[in-house]
């Protein structure tokens, strides 16, 4: 997985925004197949740089 991404399995002891990933299961679950939602952590909070959401077609 590439730097930056979070996903709730692959946190491990990474601070985690709960309700932002409730927000991206239920993104997930509205949109069509094939599509993938990834909460982006920013790499230095201290910016004031906040995490997004991400919706990408999926490429298998």
């Amino acid at each position: 997985m590439a730097d930056g991404f979070i996903t709730p399995e692959s946190s491990g002891d990474t601070p985690v925004s709960t309700p932002l990933h409730r927000v991206a299961g239920r993104l997930q679950s509205a949109l069509p197949d094939g599509w993938r939602v990834e909460v982006v952590a920013v790499e230095d909070p201290m910016t004031g740089d906040q995490p997004v959401l991400r919706a990408l077609l999926t490429t298998d």
